[in-house]
């Protein structure tokens, strides 16, 4: 790109955050109006090629965290999801490690927040494992250190409860006690969600003293 006296500035007849830049009488480039006022892009400032580099730089940075911003408003999110988000928005790679760094520093992410809520969530909502919990927040980017504290925080009675949760919620079309076959799909869903192994005995014990107590 060559240098240049900026001839005249357009504003988007849509976005009207954002505006055309003409050089000598030809278009350009575009920039949001933080951007531009920043750079005092108006009629008459001189372009050169660095100055260019520069404006386009800050453009890119600029549209990224208005992009990060919008995509941490629809619900809270980690530093891993973020960063796949603007990598797959083109963004380059440098960029995007940039903004999640901001975010980060202003609070918009924050893993181990992200985590405690998740498990907390999970066991209130939607019951799991801890287990699974774990495999959650890995999928999620969440690093191993921070997800185990998360996680730690699970009681016994907590994890318990979840499988009760879980297995009352099967069982409600099941008229009076499991039989057999009722009650091994009970724990092989258990076992599959990964609880452990003494809490599966727990509930197949609770289960066998409910049929006990209806006979």
């Amino acid at each position: 790109m060559k240098g240049g006296q900026i001839t005249a500035v357009h504003r988007d007849y849509k976005q009207k955050q954002r505006y055309h830049i003409d050089l000598d009488g030809e278009y350009a480039f575009t920039v949001h109006e933080d951007i531009l006022i920043k750079y005092n892009l108006f009629k008459g400032t001189q372009v050169d090629e660095a100055f260019y580099g520069e404006v386009l730089v800050a453009e890119e940075k600029h549209r990224a965290y208005l992009g990060a911003l919008k995509y941490l408003g629809l619900r809270p999110r980690t530093r891993s999801q973020l960063q796949v988000y603007l990598l797959e928005k083109g963004f380059d790679p440098r960029v995007a490690d940039e903004i999640c760094q901001r975010c980060e520093e202003q609070g918009y992410i924050d893993d181990e927040a992200f985590a405690k809520q998740w498990v907390e969530e999970r066991l209130r909502l939607k019951p799991r494992s801890s287990y699974m919990l774990r495999m959650e927040l890995a999928q999620r980017g969440v690093d191993k250190s921070i997800a185990e504290d998360a996680v730690q925080g699970i009681s016994r009675e907590a994890e318990l409860e979840a499988a009760r949760a879980l297995v009352e919620k099967k069982a409600r079309r099941i008229t009076g006690a499991p039989n057999r076959d009722e009650e091994r799909k009970l724990l092989s869903m258990l076992m599959r969600k990964g609880f452990a192994h003494s809490i599966i005995q727990q509930i197949r014990e609770e289960l066998r003293q409910r049929s006990d107590g209806q006979d």
